[in-house]
């Protein structure tokens, strides 16, 4: 199911839309009549650290136990320029699951380093963040994602940019816009057997060939580090008591004004049968 508001009333147009209701939602600002979750793309923050780490422990470059060469003092100096993380006290030496856990900037700046920017944009491209998922709904639109370096050529010209813009894509900022149900269906791969289920609201659509092409046990790891999350990371203030719930926070800089949040989440946990995502605008914080 999806969910976008503001939203309209569909049966206003059964039988012909009046003038005045149309212009009501037509000419409205806050454009009820856009699907918030398949026609909006937005940076998509800290929920992509999970993409970063998976994309790690893929080509074996990190375990859950490494630690990166420089705690977390705050920010991360990284050439001519100083790299903030989102807590000015820092969060001192952390494994990966921690880091997860903390959403510590530090920590996954030095892993899009360790990455580099060629294997990141790589991954990226084959696991889909430059397409759609495939929801049987009219006008779902592609993410957007570079094609690989050369789009920095493009972009900045050639030798003019530096793996810094490794740092900005390990965070879910730079040149990385997705859609809700693009990274829903992300987290629908983490919390399976890695493999993405078209997502359909009516009828079935036909298999993907896309798998985030990781053990059983790293799956699992991940699992646990998002339930670390919940439990006890940036999303603590979430936890339930009835339901084990495995997810991650996310904010999103936003050029047009307050920074927006997100929360992507599954559970049970230990079983997963449901995964939630939700983007909330201006929000500042996930």
């Amino acid at each position: 199911s999806l969910y976008s508001a503001p939203g309209f009333d569909p049966n206003a147009f059964v039988g012909g839309v009046s003038t005045d209701y149309w212009r009501s939602v037509s000419e409205n600002p806050a454009t009820p009549l856009l699907d918030r979750a398949i026609q909006t793309r937005y940076p998509p923050g800290s929920t992509w650290k999970l993409a970063i780490a998976a994309m790690a422990l893929k080509r074996g470059i990190i375990t859950f136990r490494s630690r990166m060469p420089i705690p977390c003092r705050g920010g991360l100096q990284y050439g001519n320029r100083f790299f903030r993380c989102w807590s000015a006290e820092g969060h001192g030496d952390l494994t990966l699951t921690e880091a997860i856990a903390q959403s510590c900037d530090v920590y996954f700046y030095q892993l899009g380093i360790k990455l580099g920017v060629t294997s990141l944009v790589e991954d990226g491209n084959e696991w889909g963040f430059r397409g759609r998922t495939g929801v049987d709904l009219p006008s779902e639109i592609p993410s957007e994602f570079p094609t690989g370096p050369e789009y920095y050529d493009r972009l900045y010209g050639a030798r003019r940019w530096t793996s810094a813009v490794a740092l900005n894509l390990a965070i879910g900022q730079g040149e990385n816009a997705q859609t809700l149900a693009n990274m829903v269906r992300l987290y629908q791969m983490l919390a399976s057997d890695g493999r993405a289920r078209p997502p359909y609201v009516v009828r079935p659509a036909t298999g993907s060939s896309l798998s985030l092409g990781l053990a059983p046990d790293q799956l699992a790891g991940l699992r646990q580090a998002m339930i670390a999350v919940v439990e006890q990371g940036t999303a603590r203030r979430s936890r339930l008591a009835s339901l084990t719930i495995a997810g991650k926070t996310g904010t999103a800089q936003n050029p047009h004004g307050p920074d927006h949040g997100w929360f992507i989440g599954f559970g049970p946990a230990e079983k997963p049968e449901i995964v939630v995502g939700a983007i909330v605008e201006f929000a500042q914080h996930g």
